[in-house]
Parts: C-alpha cells; sequence; structure tokens
C-alpha cells in the first residue's frame, strides 16, 4: 500500500476545499462525497467517480474494494488526521470520493415530465432533501435558480441520499431566465403560496409541469404571470400557520405521483 496522505498534502488541501467552498467546486469541475454508502451509489450510479480516499486505518469491506475495481477507481490512503481535514462533518466517515461536477443544460429538459424548480433556497439540507422527494416520486429533473444553495454541497448531498447523482441538476442564477426557458419547453409552471391558489388534491397535476418552490422565509413572493401559470396550496384543516419547504415539496410530489398512476395505462 502506498503512504498514507498526510494532513498537510497538497491533494488533502485540495479536497478540503471542494467540501467547503461552492467556488473551489466549480472551478475544479468536482465535488466531494462523504461515507461508503452514498460513495458506492455514485459508483452506482452515472456520475463519474475520479478517486476514492480512505482512513488508513480502517479496511474497506472486500464487497467495496470489488466495486471500485469494477470501475477501475483508484482507492488512495489518507491518514485519520487528513480524513478529519477533508471531512465537513464533526464525526467523519472514512472514506471520501472525488466525483466529476455534472455539465447539464436546458437541453436535458426536452422530454422532462416533471421537474422540481427550487428558487432561493438558503439551506443546503432542504435542497437535497426535495431532490430525495422528487427523485422518489418519479421527477425527471432538478432545476435550481437564483441564489439557491449549492446542490453538490457534502449537506446537500448527504440530505438527498444519493437522488441527486441520478438526475439532471440544472443551475441557473437567473430566476426569470430559469422559469422561462422552463415555460418554452411546454410545462406548466406551478407555485406555491397560502392564498389564491388551488388545492393540490384538486387540480390536474397529470400533464408535464415544474414544481416551483420558494425560499424558506418569504416563498416565492410577487412572482410576474409570464413566470408562474397556476398557484397550488396544501389543505391544512388543523391549526398550523404552515410546513417547511421541504415538507411542503414533499407532500406535493407525491400528490403528483398519486394523480400519475392512477392515470389509464
Amino acid at each position: 500500500m502506498n503512504e498514507p496522505l498526510s494532513p498537510r498534502n497538497a491533494e488533502v488541501a485540495r479536497l478540503r476545499a471542494l467540501t467547503r467552498s461552492r467556488r473551489a467546486r466549480h472551478e475544479a469541475g468536482r465535488f466531494v462525497v462523504e461515507g461508503i454508502k452514498l460513495v458506492a451509489e455514485a459508483v452506482a450510479s452515472d456520475a463519474v467517480v475520479l478517486e476514492v480516499y480512505f482512513d488508513a486505518e480502517w479496511d474497506p469491506p472486500s464487497e467495496f474494494r470489488a466495486l471500485l475495481e469494477s470501475d477501475d477507481i483508484d482507492l488512495t490512503p489518507v491518514t485519520r488526521r487528513g480524513i478529519e481535514r477533508i471531512a465537513s462533518t464533526n464525526s467523519p466517515q472514512p472514506v471520501v470520493a472525488a466525483v466529476k461536477l455534472p455539465v447539464t443544460t436546458w437541453d436535458d429538459l426536452h422530454a422532462a415530465a416533471s421537474v422540481l424548480v427550487a428558487v432561493d433556497l438558503n439551506d443546503p439540507g432542504n435542497v437535497g432533501t426535495l431532490a430525495r422527494s422528487a427523485v422518489a416520486a418519479g421527477f425527471d429533473s432538478v432545476v435550481c435558480l437564483g441564489e439557491t444553495a449549492d446542490a453538490f454541497s457534502p449537506k446537500a448531498i448527504r440530505a438527498s441520499a444519493g437522488a441527486l447523482f441520478r438526475v439532471p441538476v440544472i443551475v441557473e442564477r437567473d430566476m426569470a431566465v430559469g422559469l422561462r426557458e422552463i415555460g418554452r419547453r411546454g410545462m406548466l409552471r406551478l407555485g406555491t403560496r397560502m392564498v389564491d391558489a388551488q388545492p393540490c388534491d384538486q387540480a390536474d397535476l397529470t400533464g408535464p409541469l415544474a414544481l416551483v418552490l420558494g425560499s424558506e422565509a418569504h416563498g416565492l413572493g410577487e412572482m410576474d404571470s409570464d413566470l408562474i401559470d397556476g398557484w397550488l396550496v396544501i389543505p391544512m384543516p388543523g391549526d398550523t400557520e404552515s410546513l417547511n419547504v421541504a415538507m411542503a415539496g414533499a407532500i406535493i410530489t407525491y400528490e403528483i405521483a398519486r394523480q400519475r398512476r392512477a392515470q389509464p395505462g
């Protein structure tokens, strides 16, 4: 086995930057995945896993080694202090992977029947949780608009449980440009708000659509009529003011899935 990489190694420093900086991830064209389960998910998906690094004091399971060997992925030892330096959590997993950042364009939405759109979501955990719900409900793509947190940050990847490896993720910093692109592709753009909106269980959600969810604090606010085609609300007979955006997104994505399952054929 090669000599383990130390905390002062340049490669360890580069990996540390990738776990902490959106700019570093996008300049390098790669991101970091932490933990044996998520690394295995990345290898089994269409993601391009460039290299895997492991705690030299940990013995990777034989099945894990075989999975990497089947894809000709190098397994590089790192000292425990090196892994701790790379990791984004206080209790680091013994293995991390460098993964190529996917390049996705608007052309990937041509055949999409359902898209989850996040607008100005600040919490990467909410971005990942929404992606997880959307993929589980059969959505085709995830779109991150405006100031939405990076979908390829460690927290978002963990919250998605690997879902972000399975669908195209499009990032567009200009929210209006993004929503117009979606509209041009024939998808009904449906936002959420508490007033002047149709209950989601009464709306027809069986056609091509984009579910548009706004920021945790302010929702979608005042939106131009050429950017949103309709509004949904979740019926709440109980005494509560609102739902967390990730919870609301999960409810509506599954209502969309329920209606589509009920369609003939």
